[in-house]
């Protein structure tokens, strides 16, 4: 993540921190927030219209990772889909969404807390906390996703090839 770092989300939610430190933090925070909308906008043209308006704002900020599949018809075409929902503990007023990534030329998969027993956060719950697309060149764009939990997917895929349909 470029913009929205893990270490820094961290330190936003850490209480033995100063008033000034937080302060600190909270401004670079904003920046950031901004500096990432602008390089957003650049893309309306490279991702559909209705990915483009549904992450212009918060995305799926605290949905939950129900599931991640990778879709394999062949190394050349690689598809990675991410199932989220709103509420998995309220299946009667859940959200159920599926974003599906294909042309994929590049996944990488890293959990900041694997090893770590004392996270801030749980880290078996994968709450979907920011996420980045941000253009790489002419034809290529990256997604990057950080779930509460440290986990952290990153993709390559080539311009408008990202869906996103709600199933429920």
């Amino acid at each position: 993540m470029k913009y929205f770092l893990y270490d820094l989300h961290l330190a936003q939610n850490m209480d033995n921190i100063s008033e000034e430190e937080f302060n600190r933090n909270d401004r670079q925070w904003l920046q950031n927030v901004t500096d990432y909308q602008e390089i957003f906008k650049t893309l309306s043209n490279r991702l559909p219209h209705d990915v483009f308006e549904h992450f212009n704002s918060w995305g799926f900020h605290d949905y939950r990772l129900v599931k991640m599949e990778i879709e394999h018809e062949s190394l050349l075409h690689l598809s990675v889909h991410f199932t989220i929902s709103s509420d998995v503990e309220n299946k009667e007023n859940e959200k159920l969404w599926v974003l599906r990534f294909n042309n994929v030329s590049f996944y990488n998969y890293h959990h900041f807390n694997y090893d770590n027993d004392k996270s801030v956060f749980h880290r078996e719950i994968d709450d979907w906390l920011y996420q980045e697309f941000l253009p790489i060149d002419q034809s290529k764009i990256s997604f990057e996703v950080l779930f509460s939990s440290g986990g952290n997917v990153l993709l390559h895929f080539s311009n408008k090839s990202v869906s996103i349909k709600r199933v429920k």
